[in-house]
């Protein structure tokens, strides 16, 4: 199923909303021909980022979901989806 980039960024901005009231350094990349995506950076520990993209399943449900095959959570659980991402990114005794 193709996505549609404009639906895709505005899942992205909803998630990047919240990961950034949890301190994360976030930022959409929407560039013409590639598929957007949200980069997520621990300010506490830069070297632990992430990519993040939002996608329609073969159900035609929308995700988030990292580079490699792992869905994060549906798009409305947006606080679910920042906790994953929150515990993926976490840095020792966090």
């Amino acid at each position: 199923m193709a996505t549609d980039p404009e639906q895709a960024i505005e899942h992205l901005e909803k998630l990047a909303g919240e990961l950034e009231a949890r301190r994360f350094a976030v930022r959409v990349h929407a560039l013409p021909g590639l598929t957007p995506h949200l980069n997520v950076i621990n300010v506490a520990a830069p070297v632990l980022t992430e990519k993040v993209f939002a996608a329609p399943g073969s159900d035609g449900i929308w995700a988030f979901h990292f580079p490699w095959p792992q869905l994060i959570a549906p798009v409305h659980d947006v606080s679910v989806a920042a906790d994953r991402i929150e515990r993926v990114l976490a840095e020792v005794d966090r």
